[in-house]
């Protein structure tokens, strides 16, 4: 009896200990979704900014830069050279959004973006033969 009473404490511990794991995860890629979240915000302003000729960068841009910088991950953080054009603050978010999105993919679980891809793929094939 206490050998089978071990191996479900085992296997609860375990089973505990990856749900915590995947929690974690999850957490981590939200939080890393929200700041590439608003580094397309401020990107689609300093776009907008672009394309109207504006070199020098604003004060509203300036704010939402400073905003966003201080809610990045460190690592990121980093990679964003100071800038005083927009031009220059367009590549930085890009450098920025690179070291981003490579965390984020890494992230991702593959097996479920191939799996609801094919699933589509199936789903328009049965919307095709009906129409």
């Amino acid at each position: 009896m206490s050998e089978t009473h071990t191996r479900y404490d085992a296997v609860w511990t375990d089973a505990v200990a990856a749900e915590a794991a995947a929690l974690e995860v999850h957490q981590v890629e939200r939080s890393y979704r929200r700041v590439l979240a608003l580094t397309d915000d401020v990107l689609g302003k300093l776009e907008q900014r672009n394309l109207r000729g504006q070199r020098k960068l604003d004060e509203v841009v300036n704010r939402d830069l400073a905003r966003t910088l201080t809610e990045l991950p460190a690592d990121a953080r980093r990679r964003y050279p100071g800038a005083e054009t927009v031009q220059q603050a367009l590549d930085g978010i890009f450098l920025v959004q690179e070291s981003l999105l490579l965390v984020l993919q890494r992230l991702v679980h593959w097996d479920r973006v191939l799996s609801s891809a094919a699933e589509d793929d199936q789903d328009a094939d049965l919307i095709r033969r009906s129409a």
